[in-house]
């Protein structure tokens, strides 16, 4: 079989390179979220591999390291959505927990099933190749050969409804643009996952042609184009202040003179009003008390405070949890303080109190009383 190279395999292997050269960049980025920023490398560092795997099969390739790619495949397929999903976890300021290992529960299936095979020698692999001999190193059980693809269609899906509900839920911790950047890519992959079971479907119905043999890769170019253009026109997507083009404060914002007008109603509500107390306050209801659309209220917090809505309510919050811990008269023990300041859970109360103060509120008590 000779190699073959058109236009599309081409532009395939261009994006294939960007791909690697972002999640590269997305290492290297001192500023933001580290730990995010690395797991959404590693990300774009499996969708180059992928695409680069996809062209030397559409091209023929069979270069010296081509049996050296045999299943290599299954690696990146299963871990896009649990990368994914713990990324997008990380910059909703999720908490995690020791439940979250068994996102690897994927990627530890492909290793029982093909870890053998992968540190075969190239000969040993070629006649494998030849003779079909696969069973004797590759633990099918107890999913069958041609099951495998079946299964990890499932898991993207799996991962894309996953990642909805998790947005859902947490999408109030982060602001406006924050989150029309996780819903690009919530988008982006659930598109990829419904793709690559149509890809499938055509193949098990044998309507595959050459056309539609590129689906995959029109997907996953969309998809590098989607990030490259936010990396290289919104840059400010490294260090978590996602600037999104579709929504331009700088069009459609407050007037200088509202801006003042409605920070000064603001600060009455928190501080007057003391609004914060009450554990379910939203933005849709603060944006309620101050007559404003989402949207702008979002923007008011962002240009004026310089943190997003989860961050400037917390911070009232431990204000007032500060002054409770500090009260010699006071009998609340920390636990009733929690509530009383506002959170409606432990765990947030004493992450947002040590990114504060720098110490556990027990700590701060001793202290100060």
């Amino acid at each position: 079989m000779s190699t073959t190279i058109n236009i599309w395999i081409m532009l395939f292997f261009a994006f294939a390179i960007q791909a690697f050269i972002l999640g590269i960049l997305f290492f290297l980025k001192p500023k933001g979220d580290r730990v995010a920023n690395s797991i959404f490398g590693v990300f774009l560092l499996l969708f180059s591999y992928n695409q680069l795997f996809n062209c030397a099969y559409w091209s023929g390739y069979e270069g010296s390291y081509i049996e050296h790619m045999s299943f290599t495949n299954f690696i990146p397929w299963v871990s896009y959505g649990p990368l994914l999903y713990i990324y997008i976890k990380r910059v909703l300021k999720s908490t995690f927990t020791w439940r979250d290992l068994g996102h690897l529960l994927p990627l530890i299936w492909v290793f029982f099933v093909y870890g053998r095979f992968y540190f075969l020698s190239y000969d040993m692999k070629l006649e494998l190749a030849a003779t079909n001999g696969y069973a004797e190193y590759v633990n099918w059980w107890p999913i069958p050969r041609y099951n495998m693809v079946d299964v990890v269609t499932l898991l993207m899906l799996l991962y894309a409804g996953k990642m909805y509900f998790l947005y859902r839920k947490e999408k109030q911790k982060v602001d406006e643009k924050q989150r029309l950047w996780i819903k690009s890519l919530w988008l982006c992959f659930t598109g990829y996952a419904l793709v690559f079971l149509t890809y499938f479907l055509l193949i098990y119905f044998r309507l595959i042609t050459i056309s539609n043999d590129y689906l995959i890769g029109y997907a996953m170019v969309f998809f590098i184009g989607i990030v490259s253009y936010f990396s290289f026109m919104q840059p400010s997507i490294f260090s978590g202040e996602t600037k999104i083009p579709f929504v331009k404060y700088q069009n459609n914002g407050l007037s200088s003179s509202i801006a003042v007008e409605m920070k000064d109603k603001l600060i009455s509500l928190m501080e007057a009003d003391q609004l914060f107390l009450d554990s379910s306050l939203t933005l849709d209801v603060l944006s309620e008390r101050l007559n404003l659309s989402r949207h702008h209220t979002s923007q008011l917090i962002n240009e004026h405070f310089q943190v997003n809505f989860f961050e400037f309510v917390n911070n009232y919050r431990i204000q007032e949890a500060i002054k409770l811990l500090q009260d010699k008269k006071s009998n609340l023990n920390i636990n009733q303080i929690i509530y009383a300041a506002g959170f409606n859970n432990r765990t947030s109360f004493y992450n947002a109190f040590r990114k504060k103060t720098g110490i556990s509120p027990k700590s701060y008590r001793n202290k100060h009383v």
